[in-house]
This record gives C-alpha cells, sequence and structure tokens, in this order.
C-alpha cells in the first residue's frame, strides 16, 4: 500500500511539473512576425529578459491574462505579445532561456519561426553621430541623434528618447529639427535631435544604441463606412557608434583641477579704498563651457592677517536648459583691522582647452587696496591702533596728493530713452488742421481696400476655390503620369477633394461626398492605391473631370467688404492705439531694476517688429551683455552700429562688446581704424550715404536745367556760376557717399547676416546625413542670406563659398 501512494505521488508532481510550462507560439495572425510568449499555469514574478537575437529585434506589444474550464479543469495563461522586426526576409531563431515565476525558475525551449518578412520598419534609417572620430577626456561635445521616414506614412512619436548614455555625461535632448529631402522619388522627412555630452575617463568607448517608438500610418482598414487609420507601432534603433576618448597630456605642477573647455576668470573688489573696519567684498567669478560637472571650485585666495575674511558659499549658476554653460562666483569679504595699503594677489585657474589641444590659465591681475585710518561709523565696532611715538611728525614735510582716479569703464551703460528722429512742430494752429485734413480721404479709401481685401481673405469659400484649382491641375497631369508618379497625385487628388467638400478628415469614407459620380472614383482611386488591382478604369480621369465641372463653388462675395468683421480691425486698432498706456519706457526700468531678463525679452520683440530701431537693438545688446551673453550682445551692437555709425554711445558699446565677445567682424574691423575713409563712413548709415547720392544726382539735375535756361537766355546769366557750383559741391557729395557707402562692404547688403557664435556650415540643410560635407564657422563671420529652410538660412560668404546655418546662430543686420 506504502509502495502505491509513492507511486502516485510521483506521478502528480510529473504532471504538475509539465503543466506548468513557458513556451512560444505563433500568435495566429498569419504573419511570421507576431509572436507569443505564453506562461501556462504560472504566473511571471518579473517581464522576461529576451535573449539576443542576430539581425532581428523584439518589439513588445502588451499583456493580456485567459482562464479556461474544461472538463472541470482550471487552466490559466498569461500572454505576452511579440513583433520581429527583421531588416531582410529570412527564418530566425530565438535561443533558450530562463524565466521567473511563482513556481520557480522555467527554461523556455527555443524556438524557429517561419520565413519572416521585413515590416515597415527595414526602410527606415536611424543613426547617431558624434561629427568627431575621437574627443578629449572632459571635452564637451555635440551629440546628434536623427532618422529618416516616408512622409507619407509617419504619423507621431510613439514615447521618448531611449538610451543608456553610459559612460557619457549628457544634457537632455533638445525639440526635434525638421526637414525634408527626396529619396527614388519619394518625400523623406528628415528628423533630428541635439544635445551635448562629455566623457570624464579617456578609453576606447562604443556608444549604446538609441531606441525609440514610432507610430506609422499605413493605409486604411475596414471599408466604407467602417474604415479606419491603420497605425503599427515600431522600434527603430541605431547602431553602436565607436568613440576614442583621448587622455589629456601631463598637467602641468599644481593648480589644474580637471577643468576641460573654454573658461573665463574674473576678479572685482568693491570699493578699493576704505577704513578700518569697513567691509570689502573682493568678487571672484568663473564662467565659460566646458564639464561643470566636474569643477569642484574656485581657485584659494590669500590674504593678509590684517583683515578677518568672511567666506560664503560659492554659488553656481548654470544656463536655463544646459548642464556645460554655467557661471560660479564667490564673494568674500574682507573687513580690515589696520591702516595700510594691501595688495591682493592675483588669481590664477588652469584647465585645458580641447581646441588648441593644451593647457592655458585664466588670470586676474593682483588689486591694490587703501585702507585708511579708523572711520568715524567704525569707532564703536574697531580699536585703532595706538599712535607711534617714535617717528615724530615734522611739520614741514610736504603733503602729496593722491592721483586723480580715472573715469570706470567695462559696465554697460544705461539704455537710450526716446527715439531717433523727430519732426519740427507746425507754425500754425490753422495750418496744423489743413494738413491734417487732407490724409482722411487716403484713410477712408485704404480702409475700404483692406476691409475688401480683408473680405477675400476670411471667404469661407477660398480654400475649397484654391482646391478646385489644384484639382483640375493635377486631373491633367495624371493623363500623362508615369506609374511612379500616379501613387502621389491621387494622393494629392484625394486631399484637395476633401478640401473641397470641406471634410475635416484627411481620408474620409466615400459615402462622405455625398454625390454618385464622387463617391465612384473615389472607391475607384482607393483600390487603385491600396488593394492588389492597381490600375484605373481607362474613363476614370474623364470622369473625375465631368464631376469637377459640375461641383461648383461660388465667388467671393464683395458686399463682404461692409461686414463689421472686416470693417472692426481698423477701429480695433485705433481703439488699441487711444486706450494702451504707453509702454515705451518699461523695459528700460526692468533695466535699471536688474530685471535683464525681462528688458531684453521686450527690446527682442521690438527688433522682431522693427528691425532698422537702432535703438532698440542698442538696447536690446546692453540687456544681453549684462547676462554675459557677449556673442549675442556683439551681434546686436553691430547691427545698431551699422544703422546709426555717428551715435557715440553706440561706438562706446560696440567696443566693449567686441572686447568681451572675442570676435570682430571682418566687414566691421576697417571702419573701427583711425584712417580718413573710416571716419568719413562713420558720418552716415549705408541707407543715408545712398540716400545722398540721390538727392545729390537731383541738385546735379536741376543745375543742368538751369544751366539750359540761361543758355537759352531764359534765366540771367549770373545763375550759371551758381548753378555750377552747385554741379561742383553734388559731385564731391556724390564721391563721399560713394566712398562712404563702399566701406561698409558686405554689411551694407540688406540680406546680410552675422554669425554671432562659433558654429558649423553644412552643404544641406540637415544633420542626420553624416555623408555631408562640413567646415567650422567662426563667430563674426558675415554672409548674405538667399534661402531658407524651416530652421535653417543659406549664406553666401564674400568668397564665393555658400552652405546651411542654423537659423539660431544667426542675427540679422536690416531684415
Amino acid at each position: 500500500m506504502q509502495y502505491l501512494r509513492s507511486i502516485l505521488c510521483v506521478c502528480l508532481i510529473a504532471t504538475s511539473a509539465l503543466a506548468q510550462n513557458v513556451k512560444w507560439q505563433s500568435a495566429g495572425t498569419g504573419d511570421s512576425a507576431d509572436l507569443q510568449l505564453v506562461y501556462e499555469d504560472c504566473k511571471p514574478t518579473a517581464d522576461p529578459q529576451l535573449p539576443a537575437i542576430s539581425g532581428a529585434r523584439l518589439t513588445f506589444r502588451g499583456r493580456s491574462e485567459q482562464t479556461s474550464v474544461i472538463n472541470f479543469s482550471v487552466s490559466r495563461t498569461v500572454i505576452y505579445s511579440y513583433r520581429l522586426q527583421i531588416g531582410k526576409a529570412t527564418a530566425v531563431s530565438i535561443p533558450s532561456f530562463k524565466v521567473s515565476t511563482d513556481k520557480g525558475e522555467l527554461t523556455v525551449p527555443a524556438y524557429n519561426t517561419a520565413t519572416v518578412q521585413p515590416g515597415p520598419e527595414a526602410d527606415i534609417r536611424a543613426s547617431l553621430n558624434t561629427n568627431r572620430p575621437s574627443v578629449w577626456a572632459g571635452e564637451v561635445f555635440p551629440l546628434t541623434y536623427g532618422f529618416d521616414v516616408a512622409r507619407r506614412s509617419f504619423s507621431n512619436f510613439g514615447g521618448e528618447i531611449n538610451w543608456d548614455s553610459a559612460p557619457l555625461i549628457t544634457e537632455e535632448w533638445g525639440k526635434y529639427q525638421a526637414g525634408e529631402t527626396k529619396r527614388d522619388g519619394e518625400t523623406r522627412l528628415l528628423v533630428a535631435f541635439r544635445n551635448r555630452a562629455y566623457a570624464p575617463t579617456a578609453g576606447s568607448y562604443q556608444l549604446n544604441p538609441v531606441n525609440q517608438l514610432l507610430n506609422l500610418s499605413l493605409g486604411t482598414v475596414g471599408f466604407r463606412l467602417f474604415q479606419q487609420q491603420r497605425v503599427e507601432q515600431i522600434t527603430i534603433s541605431t547602431d553602436p557608434v565607436a568613440l576614442e576618448v583621448r587622455p589629456l597630456p601631463t598637467a602641468p605642477a599644481g593648480g589644474f583641477s580637471g577643468a576641460v573647455g573654454e573658461f573665463k576668470l574674473t576678479s572685482k573688489v568693491v570699493p578699493e579704498k576704505a577704513a578700518v573696519g569697513e567691509p570689502i567684498t573682493w568678487t571672484l567669478e568663473l564662467s565659460g563651457q566646458g564639464n561643470w560637472p566636474e569643477i569642484a571650485g574656485l581657485p584659494a585666495r590669500s590674504v593678509s592677517r590684517d583683515f578677518q575674511v568672511i567666506t560664503p558659499e560659492a554659488k553656481q549658476t548654470p544656463e536655463e536648459g544646459k548642464l556645460f554653460d554655467a557661471s560660479l562666483f564667490e564673494d568674500v569679504v574682507l573687513v580690515p583691522t589696520k591702516p595700510g595699503t594691501y595688495t591682493l594677489g592675483a588669481v590664477e585657474f588652469t584647465y585645458f582647452d580641447p581646441k588648441s589641444g593644451s593647457y592655458k590659465t585664466a588670470r586676474t591681475p593682483a588689486k591694490s587696496i587703501t585702507v585708511d585710518a579708523v572711520s568715524a561709523s567704525a569707532l564703536g565696532n574697531v580699536t585703532a591702533p595706538p599712535a607711534s611715538t617714535d617717528a615724530p611728525v615734522d611739520p614741514a614735510s610736504p603733503i602729496t596728493a593722491p592721483e586723480a582716479p580715472t573715469d570706470p569703464q567695462g559696465i554697460p551703460r544705461d539704455p537710450i530713452s526716446g527715439s531717433d528722429e523727430v519732426c519740427t512742430p507746425f507754425a500754425s494752429t490753422s495750418q496744423l488742421i489743413g494738413y491734417a485734413s487732407l490724409p482722411f480721404a487716403a484713410v477712408l479709401l485704404t480702409w475700404l481696400l483692406l476691409s475688401a481685401r480683408r473680405a477675400a481673405q476670411t471667404d469661407p469659400r477660398k480654400p475649397q476655390r484654391a482646391a478646385k484649382q489644384r484639382l483640375s491641375q493635377t486631373l491633367s497631369k495624371l493623363d500623362h503620369a508615369s506609374d511612379s508618379e500616379r501613387e502621389l497625385l491621387l494622393i494629392s487628388w484625394q486631399h484637395d477633394t476633401a478640401k473641397l467638400w470641406s471634410l475635416d478628415h484627411a481620408a474620409p469614407a466615400a459615402e462622405a461626398l455625398n454625390d454618385p459620380e464622387w463617391t465612384t472614383v473615389w472607391i475607384e482611386a482607393e483600390q487603385a492605391l491600396y488593394s492588389s488591382k492597381r490600375d484605373l478604369p481607362s474613363d476614370w480621369s474623364a470622369r473625375a473631370k465631368a464631376a469637377l465641372t459640375a461641383k461648383k463653388v461660388s465667388d467671393t462675395a464683395w458686399l463682404r467688404t461692409f461686414l463689421p468683421r472686416n470693417l472692426l480691425p481698423l477701429l480695433a486698432i485705433m481703439l488699441s492705439v487711444a486706450l494702451s498706456p504707453n509702454t515705451q519706457a518699461e523695459p528700460s526700468e526692468d533695466y535699471r531694476q536688474g530685471e535683464f531678463k525681462n528688458a531684453a525679452k521686450a527690446w527682442q520683440s521690438t527688433v522682431d517688429a522693427n528691425p532698422t530701431d537702432w535703438i532698440a537693438r542698442h538696447n536690446l545688446s546692453l540687456a544681453l551683455a549684462q547676462q554675459e551673453r557677449w556673442g549675442e550682445a556683439a551681434a546686436q551692437a553691430t547691427a545698431a552700429f551699422v544703422q546709426n555709425p555717428s551715435d557715440d554711445a553706440n561706438r562706446w558699446n560696440l567696443a566693449l562688446a567686441y572686447q568681451n565677445a572675442g570676435y570682430t567682424p571682418t566687414a566691421i574691423a576697417p571702419l573701427l581704424e583711425s584712417q580718413p575713409l573710416a571716419d568719413l563712413a562713420q558720418l552716415a548709415s549705408p541707407a543715408k550715404w545712398e540716400w545722398l547720392i540721390i538727392v545729390s544726382a537731383i541738385g546735379i539735375v536741376v543745375a543742368l536745367i538751369v544751366l539750359l535756361l540761361v543758355g537759352y537766355n531764359l534765366a540771367p546769366r549770373w545763375v550759371k556760376w551758381v548753378a555750377l557750383l552747385i554741379i561742383l559741391i553734388d559731385a564731391i557729395l556724390i564721391g563721399a557717399a560713394v566712398s562712404g557707402r563702399s566701406a561698409y562692404g558686405i554689411a551694407a547688403d540688406p540680406q546680410v547676416a552675422l554669425v554671432w557664435q562659433d558654429s558649423t556650415l553644412f552643404s544641406i540643410p540637415t544633420e542626420v546625413e553624416s555623408t555631408q560635407q562640413t567646415t567650422a564657422l567662426s563667430a563674426g563671420s558675415m554672409g548674405t542670406m538667399d534661402n531658407t529652410f524651416l530652421g535653417w538660412t543659406r549664406l553666401t560668404f564674400p568668397n564665393g563659398q555658400t552652405g546651411w546655418v542654423r537659423k539660431d546662430d544667426l542675427v540679422k543686420i536690416w531684415k
């Protein structure tokens, strides 16, 4: 009996063990790429860690649970759904692996699929570029992740970028930039994300692939009323990228703290003359771009024992949204206890410059401070030292006056108030009324014209008329289109048909057209695009043209001109001007109160609206300089200077901005030299020189007419001397104007733009294509704009070189 019970237990255990298993199986969709990982009579305690598959990738689709009862036997299963992504058609072998379940660790047997066909992801190219094969340890370098996908199939992003950046320290990925290109006759969407990174230690690394989920639109499913868009989610992944991180050269003895990048060290002592017991603030600030997470603090400073030292904690302030652009400052408060002249020693900060491949030292000069005897305000706080009785004072000794201080420099001045030019008042009230009455007729006429224009622009039938015109052109092209062109033309025909019928859906059902003829040609177009039958009926084009001709769209109703919504914009503008308070001084108030960001934002809005307002440009430069944004400040100061070079404040701010930005534009450098031509050019802007040429030419013409009148005895003969003098003066003015205008060179071109920071010149407007030729573009370069594309601008330089630059790296001088 005992023997039978043992056999029964063994059988039960074996049966239980056989029931609990995990295996792969087909999802039953008819597609070998759809797989399921099935847990039978057990539950996973953790998500399965799938094995690596050569040439393929498993994308998780979802999880479900099922419970079934058969012959009073309960069976429970947990199903993980996956899809195989593969580059070329082949069978896939999934090796065995182990999973954790509530019944212990189980082994998933190996599984071989039938031939798997490539999915839509095979047509997408993703890449991760470092733009350079090797970098220095700690060097901040740009990273670009991007992909190109057929525009017709891309729907939206399925999730955030998934990337293990180790061993790099990186910023967050920025907002994506999109562009377009053509490949095999198809429009491709180019998407790029940018950020920056550095590697803390040297070595040879393989950067991990970047993964991202995308939603692709793959036509429609269903028929007629039950049609809906088919969206499939896929995972794209970049190839691993090799990166060589070079070790830094041997550091000089003492002082190197591991900083790599470009840094600036400044020192400021306030006040430089004080009395015993009065506090002196010694500010040390380190700013720049580099591996800030590795920078522990500022260099140590040494001071005389005659000072009480209060050292607060140093403060690091990164730029908004940036990890590698920051400033670190520390205020040391010194309280002198003895009078005398003291020297605050020079401070040095050693860092490695990756551009030059060498160590550099940022150094602040030594500063002298004078401490006088105890002041009256400090008598209650500091005990003055006893007077010395060893050296009697000679009453006959001469008294030497201290040197006169020089005017301070190096801080941006106050913004300029007011406007550029004013008009002379009228001589009398009656004259003012007379002149003011004349424009009203023109205002009324302009009002009616603008109202009529607005009526045409806001006509609800305008999109339908435009769609009908495009449909006529598309149908004409279809008569002679090749097979490859026909697909794009049919898609364009569908989009414009939806607009003609005022349907919001991009791919509506055929019944929505509400016309038998349109419904028939729509269904035939759908079949030609998405079914196995790819040919259109021979009379399709003729029937489509007949249906288009029969579809009537009303013309513009010009009586809409007198509708209130078309007449009211002018009234709204007049009321806003009359009722809105004068906010002209608000940016200046923000500036004086230290709200430099708010002031810069307000002046930037003014510049965007009126790019030739040189005062707004000048004030914007001051606000940017106060934020240590010297590159942009120099560019705006350049624009203000070119637009009004004769203003002293403009020239002073320009010199200060160039000194701190570290660049001087090539076209502006000759104007800053002490030469007669430069002095002449600075008397007026290029535009004013051009107007002088025109006015002088008119003067010469008038003088020549006077000489003709004298020759025909229609004017006194003495007038000819006045005319000849006018010709001589105007000829001199024209020569001076031509010389002054030419001195500006490319800066006088209305399309000129200035590169305000070191950048890269690209052959095509994208960073995704790694095979294109690029070259470095230095800050201060100037070129003329001849084309734009999304966030890119094409520049032509004086030497004939052309290329694309990011719009954010440019400041337009005139536009």
